[in-house]
């Protein structure tokens, strides 16, 4: 016997509204996140078969099959046979990369980029601007270059201090797309690390960006923690080590600027004096949360932050030999987009939480 659909008064399938954080889940809602979740997985990993996409999602094949069917009829999904030498050829399925686009844009302290994605997460066109006009032209060029009706939306990730407030970001933006989404810059870099890195990680994960300042973002419960005042993470003054120097005052990009100012040799120095204090902050915070991952980024130069990121294991193999939970403490890893993932990570958001299409019979 078949369990009939929550309808209202009306006879109509109750809708949920985008933002209804209520815990109760309908049919509708199931069948929506699992169509979600599998287009989660299809972007990070590529094209897969129903068996594959069962294992990974604890689904039976026939439900997978009923998910992809109706992707497929949606038009972002296609099959096509898997090539092999052997004589069993399995259909295996993939994103139609140009089903949908859409814009992510990250403004800093003195310049910014923007981005066009495609609906499989691939960068189509990346810019840099420095002006509210440069941002105005890109924008509208990259709006034809996606084509009438394939852009879904734009992410913004701003970071603090950044050059234009939401006021000039979205005047600029204006007739490009909906209403801009926006996000912290370390929110921004978490998406990427889930959707294009190293995905959804049990205990959660924190992403620390260096760059003018230091800050962290925390994804726990597969949701980005914010804070009672939405500014969590803003670990840039906490004071640390022998000399009670903040994070900003040595572990920023400006303070690497000014060591190398010095001379050549005092880059080391500098690695290790912020590896120190950076390793301080990940103690506190792992002893606490004990996150599935702790990541690494920012505008530091590609073998600056290399040596850091070693540095720091260094140092927690140290603490191993003096406290009892260091070893829980998760090796401190490069995030898979150091800084590029800002942006991807503002262009993902709206391809994420585009409407689907309502294919029920």
């Amino acid at each position: 016997m078949k369990t009939p659909r929550r309808h209202s008064i009306s006879g109509v399938a109750r809708q949920r509204l985008r933002h209804d954080d209520r815990p109760g889940i309908s049919p509708i809602d199931i069948a929506e996140h699992n169509s979600r979740t599998t287009l989660r997985l299809l972007r990070r990993r590529g094209p897969l078969t129903r068996r594959e996409l069962s294992k990974e999602l604890g689904l039976t094949e026939p439900a997978i099959t009923g998910i992809v069917r109706r992707l497929a009829l949606a038009g972002l999904v296609s099959e096509r046979k898997r090539s092999t030498t052997g004589h069993y050829t399995a259909a295996e399925f993939g994103l139609r990369s140009e089903a949908a686009f859409s814009l992510g844009v990250r403004i800093g302290k003195h310049d910014g980029e923007i981005i066009l994605m495609d609906f499989a997460g691939e960068i189509v066109r990346q810019q840099s601007f420095d002006t509210h006009d440069d941002l105005v032209a890109t924008a509208a060029d990259l709006r034809r270059t996606a084509g009438l009706g394939k852009l879904v939306g734009c992410g913004v990730a701003t970071s603090p201090g950044a050059f234009m407030d939401r006021h000039q970001i979205k005047s600029a933006l204006a007739r490009q797309s909906e209403e801009p989404v926006f996000l912290d810059d370390t929110e921004a870099a978490i998406e990427a690390e889930r959707a294009l890195g190293t995905g959804d990680r049990e205990g959660g994960l924190v992403m620390i960006l260096i760059d003018c300042s230091v800050r962290a973002g925390l994804l726990i419960g597969g949701r980005v923690f914010r804070g009672i005042h939405g500014r969590a993470g803003q670990i840039g003054e906490m004071r640390s080590g022998v000399d009670g120097a903040s994070l900003d005052e040595v572990a920023t990009l400006k303070s690497l600027e000014r060591c190398l100012a010095s001379g050549p040799a005092d880059r080391d120095r500098w690695v290790a004096t912020a590896a120190r204090h950076l390793h301080e902050a990940v103690l506190a915070v792992s002893g606490f949360i004990a996150p599935g991952a702790i990541l690494i980024g920012g505008s530091l130069p590609e073998d600056v932050l290399d040596a850091v990121v070693e540095r720091m294991s260094r140092e927690r193999d140290d603490k191993i030999r003096d406290l009892v939970i260091a070893p829980w403490i998760q090796q401190v890893r490069r995030a898979t987009l150091p800084w590029a993932g800002v942006t991807a990570g503002a262009a993902l958001r709206p391809l994420d939480a585009m409407t689907l299409p309502d294919t029920r019979e």
